[in-house]
């Protein structure tokens, strides 16, 4: 029995939608190896892969929009390690990348914007959050219930429905 192995011809060029997206995220990875980089930490193959997804991200020219968006911050463009230490910043400037990328048609194209991921359902935003917290608040007492009372009797002739 042989399983099919790929040809490097039959693999796609063109990676998964959605990975990696011209967010602070992707950013922030190629930041925090090049910050790793001038602390002599090894990390060659790493730096490889994330300025390919950054590249793949925002385009070919990121790393002039970095730059141009750290000045218009008011941020020495050699100073990346500002967006480290502040989220805030960091969302600005890519935002001014992004910006920038709507401008030049080398850029890949931005992500629709109109879905997005959430801890909560649209219509009631307290109410999953509220239930997770007293589900928190309640933990011991659960764990008590659950080891100490006893278990329901199993009954002749009923199946869990699956």
């Amino acid at each position: 029995m042989t399983t099919h192995e790929p040809e490097p011809d039959e693999l796609p060029d063109v990676p998964q939608p959605g990975w990696p997206g011209p967010d602070r995220y992707t950013l922030l990875a190629m930041v925090e190896l090049d910050e790793a980089l001038d602390a002599d930490v090894r990390v060659d193959a790493a730096h490889a892969v994330v300025s390919d997804g950054v590249v793949r991200a925002f385009g070919p020219r990121w790393n002039e929009w970095l730059a141009q968006a750290l000045a218009a911050e008011g941020v020495d463009p050699g100073d990346l390690a500002a967006l480290l230490r502040d989220d805030e910043l960091a969302e600005r400037v890519v935002r001014r990348m992004r910006d920038r990328m709507r401008a030049d048609d080398d850029a890949p194209d931005l992500p629709d914007e109109e879905f997005g991921w959430y801890a909560y359902a649209p219509g009631d935003p307290a109410g999953s959050r509220e239930a997770f917290r007293r589900a928190v608040r309640r933990r011991a007492q659960t764990a008590r219930h659950a080891l100490l009372a006893p278990r329901r009797p199993r009954v002749a002739g009923r199946r869990d429905e699956r």
